[in-house]
């Protein structure tokens, strides 16, 4: 019985049994932690890559970020080719200069700004939902080019110029 493994005789009928010794026990317990050692650092590159995974699809947000803190800059570069160059790269700012809006007061000389610096962002916000449901980045960039192409089209509607080319 003081054997590191005994055995009942398989003519029995019983199953053999095994039973850890003192000296064997203290072997099994640094296996179970070391497996469990190597188990927690593979859960933490996981989650690392996990995460890495995470913020690299987040480059749309990051990218209209970026290109919403140069928005004035880029602003003062297309006043040049006014009012096309304005109206196809921010028509939503131009848009919220419009009378038609019928802002008051303190709106009407901040919401452009607002628009100005909020619409690059927001485009890398839809872009991000967009590329979400595995459409393409040509997908993507036609749906922002829809988007700007309405803006423009009720800038020409709004400006008149519709009502000028029907009258002629």
């Amino acid at each position: 019985m003081h054997e590191s493994l005994s055995t009942s005789s398989i003519s029995d009928g019983r199953p053999l049994r095994f039973r850890a010794t003192f000296a064997s026990f203290p072997t099994h317990i640094r296996q179970i932690e070391a497996e469990r050692a190597a188990f927690t650092v593979w859960q933490r590159i996981q989650r690392r890559r996990q995460w890495l995974r995470w913020l690299g699809n987040l480059w749309p947000v990051a990218a209209g970020l970026a290109l919403g803190l140069e928005a004035p800059k880029l602003y003062a570069l297309m006043v040049k080719f006014e009012p096309w160059g304005l109206w196809l790269v921010f028509p939503f700012a131009v848009l919220a200069c419009r009378p038609e809006l019928h802002a008051v007061g303190q709106l009407v000389r901040n919401l452009p700004v607002v628009v100005l610096y909020a619409q690059f962002p927001i485009e890398g916000l839809i872009a991000r939902l967009a590329l979400r449901r595995r459409v393409t980045v040509s997908g993507v960039a036609g749906q922002v080019f829809y988007l700007h192409y309405l803006a423009g089209l009720q800038l020409v509607m709004i400006g008149g110029a519709v009502t000028q080319a029907l009258m002629r």
